[in-house]
């Protein structure tokens, strides 16, 4: 809870604990602490915003109105029922429940030197139509988002996520406050470009907390939105593309039943599109880079990229890396390769920084139960696929013990539950904390030519790490770390 949700409820708490055990006239402070807390509650609207978990605590506010009043005019409001005061002590701790289990998060500070503005812009692209199933024939458009070292301290921060964006129970997220400053000017300087993917019905800020940190490191970071593969997304001209409906490719045992091959065909067809998507933005970076009228005129270093991206948009940031000789470095955050990259090798530095893998039952590939095999097969071509790449062209691996899938996004923020944030046994801070450390100094070391003891060391600074290997080309004297 933020200072003001806070400050209402303690200046109302004395009201109904007063009512509730000794239900005698109010004292003079408390009816000044009962005035203060709706002045507050009008000044939290505009200051911070309202969310849906408060809605208890505002309505035992509003309703405290109705014995404050009676306290001065006795006469003619008669005193509350001690059933009221019941009702709205029960209110106030539904809130104070709702505010613990989605709370408004605070995600971890950037580390690095920079302070972090960001910015969203909208481009289409004429010389594709649109293909999803369910969307519009009209030409295809790409949402990136930025995030880049801030020329300025101060200014208006953004919200977590646009209002359009949200379903009913994340809508407090679009008032939700991050660190980066909105549409602040970019610092001085060119800087490296990261384009960040994200996964199989995700969105393209899901994981702020990387790329804000990324970002104060002195990188341009893009968070790609795919329209009608993400979430949910606002286009240019406030449409809501909803990519919620499409075949959930991570979900091997629900409907509709898929073969390998028709997993694996699914995942192309939308790999094409989403690496397209990455060219395209790349030949618009470079145009307004070399715009005079810009806002990013001279600061984007089209010389030295990279891309990342979690689970599904791993793989393409890989397959983009090895289509486009402007990308340098991919990194996979939990992810395998698909399409072209899984059968030939990514001869460009790669990194996988992954999770605890899944344990499957021996077999598994030979399961009667089609989900159960498609599955396994999936998980044990895209090892072998990734390990043929590391044997051929070189690259890293982490591999961090107690986390899960969903560790590598903010959603490890959103809630203390596991039921509702997904992530293993490691405390989201700390896991933020490892990771970033890795992307940081991995895009560092390939973009920037600056060595990384992160990447060379045997022993990693953080215990947590249980396994971390080295690959040098196969056609170098060395074998792997």
């Amino acid at each position: 809870m933020r200072t003001l949700e806070w400050l209402m409820v303690l200046l109302a708490a004395p009201a109904i604990v007063w009512m509730l055990f000794l239900r005698r006239p109010w004292p003079m402070w408390i009816r000044v602490a009962t005035d203060l807390a709706v002045v507050v509650f009008l000044a939290h609207a505009p200051f911070e915003g309202v969310h849906w978990q408060m809605a208890p605590i505002y309505l035992a506010i509003l309703l405290l109105i109705y014995p404050l009043l009676g306290q001065r005019f006795p006469s003619r409001i008669a005193a509350p029922h001690f059933l009221f005061s019941i009702f709205l002590a029960l209110l106030v701790v539904t809130g104070l429940s709702l505010c613990y289990m989605l709370p408004m998060f605070r995600l971890p500070k950037p580390s690095g030197p920079y302070a972090v503005g960001t910015r969203t812009l909208y481009f289409v692209d004429p010389t594709r139509m649109e293909m999803h199933p369910g969307a519009p024939h009209i030409q295809r458009e790409v949402v990136a988002q930025l995030w880049y070292p801030s020329a300025t301290l101060t200014g208006k921060h953004a919200v977590y996520r646009l209002w359009k964006e949200t379903d009913p129970r994340s809508t407090y997220q679009a008032v939700l406050p991050v660190d980066a400053l909105q549409d602040s000017p970019i610092a001085s300087g060119r800087f490296p470009v990261v384009l960040f993917n994200h996964a199989w019905r995700g969105f393209r800020n899901r994981s702020t907390f990387m790329e804000q940190d990324l970002a104060s490191h002195g990188f341009v970071v893009i968070g790609v939105g795919h329209p009608w593969n993400a979430a949910i997304m606002q286009l240019h001209d406030g449409r809501v593309a909803d990519g919620r409906s499409q075949i959930d490719l991570g979900n091997f045992y629900g409907p509709p039943a898929l073969t390998l091959e028709q997993h694996e065909a699914l995942a192309d067809r939308e790999m094409r599109t989403q690496v397209d998507d990455d060219k395209f933005l790349l030949d618009e970076l470079t145009r307004l880079d070399q715009s005079p009228n810009s806002p990013l005129a001279g600061h984007l270093d089209l010389t030295h990229v990279g891309a990342f991206g979690h689970s599904f948009g791993g793989a393409v940031s890989a397959e983009l890396a090895r289509e486009d000789p402007r990308v340098r470095s991919a990194i996979l955050l939990d992810g395998i390769l698909n399409g072209p990259v899984a059968a030939n090798g990514l001869s460009k530095p790669l990194f996988r920084i992954m999770a605890e893998p899944p344990h499957f039952a021996p077999g598994g590939e030979n399961s009667p139960d089609l989900g159960t095999r498609v599955h396994a097969q999936s998980a044990l071509l895209g090892e072998k696929q990734l390990d043929a790449s590391f044997q051929r062209y070189g690259g890293y691996q982490v591999m961090i013990r107690g986390i899960d899938h969903e560790n590598f996004t903010d959603k490890g923020f959103f809630s203390p539950f596991h039921s509702l944030s997904g992530i293993g046994s490691l405390p989201q801070q700390r896991a933020a904390k490892i990771i970033t450390a890795y992307v940081d100094a991995f895009f560092t070391q390939t973009l920037l030519d600056q060595p990384q003891t992160l990447l060379s060391d045997q022993t990693s600074p953080f215990p947590e790490v249980m396994k971390f290997q080295h690959w040098l080309p196969a056609d170098s004297d060395a074998s792997q770390h």
